[in-house]
């Protein structure tokens, strides 16, 4: 009889802890589930209510341990994998967050949250190995040109993935690395009369490159996309431009779309468009 009114007790003490979290009173949710799960270390409801507590109280790591212990209690359950894998994720343990999202879809494939949280850790991973690349490319012991042009890519990659990466931070450098190394090429390719006022705008912008005029830079380059949208050189010059006004965001489009125009573009060529008379 007693055990039988223990479980009473404890039904209704979890019961009226599901009730505050339900009314967002998390410190009197977090007492009755403290207490419970003291009382019974084997209750999976319990401790998967108390990491969310933790984890609506930024008590991250409390929140792991938490629900690391709700799916030992019970490993079959979906939800524990996918609280755990949110509060791995808040201490940056993308690997194991990841690995948790994808073991919830293996027990419930239709877990839509666990599915969208594993897509947007995945997508942080792979801006991370990007940051990493650059990074370790840019401080390199006497990078070569190719290793700086390669940092620079895997850089805007890891923005253009996440717009917060930290390579945010790195960027300047990298592009203004780049541009102490930058040659001029000329294009090969015939100025035909409709394409004169193309050519005269990417001229214009050159010569302000040179002069360091980069709002001048700008609003040439701007133009000539203008007459010829899909110009990779004049989206690399723009990047550049965005890059020295310190409009990051800008200059991430602008040097992504050269990529995706020209998959192996060299950033160390500075592509000048003589105008034809």
């Amino acid at each position: 009889m007693g055990g039988l009114v223990t479980n009473l007790e404890s039904e209704d003490r979890l019961a009226r802890a599901l009730e505050a979290v339900g009314q967002a009173d998390f410190p009197a949710a977090i007492s009755l589930l403290e207490s419970l799960v003291v009382e019974d270390s084997s209750n999976a409801r319990a401790w998967s209510q108390l990491g969310v507590c933790y984890l609506e109280t930024q008590r991250p790591t409390d929140a792991l341990e938490a629900l690391t212990r709700a799916v030992q209690a019970a490993p079959q359950d979906a939800d524990s994998h996918y609280l755990l894998g949110n509060a791995s994720g808040s201490l940056g343990q993308l690997d194991r967050a990841a690995a948790c999202y994808r073991r919830a879809l293996d027990l419930d494939p239709h877990h839509a949250k666990a599915e969208e949280f594993l897509m947007k850790v995945e997508s942080l991973i792979e801006s991370r190995e990007h940051y990493r690349t650059g990074l370790g490319l840019l401080y390199s012991k006497n990078p070569s040109m190719e290793d700086l042009n390669r940092s620079l890519r895997e850089l805007v990659l890891s923005v253009a993935i996440f717009e917060n990466s930290p390579a945010r931070d790195n960027l300047p450098e990298a592009a203004r690395r780049l541009r102490d190394l930058q040659r001029e090429t000329p294009l090969a390719m015939e100025i035909t009369p409709d394409l004169q006022p193309w050519a005269a705008a990417c001229e214009r912008g050159f010569q302000c490159i040179l002069f360091k005029n980069w709002v001048g830079a700008q609003a040439a380059y701007e133009e000539a996309l203008g007459f010829r949208v899909n110009d990779a050189f004049v989206h690399q010059a723009l990047g550049f431009c965005f890059m020295e006004l310190g409009e990051i965001d800008n200059a991430v489009r602008a040097l992504l779309r050269a990529v995706e125009l020209d998959a192996h573009r060299d950033f160390t060529h500075l592509t000048r468009v003589q105008r034809v008379n």
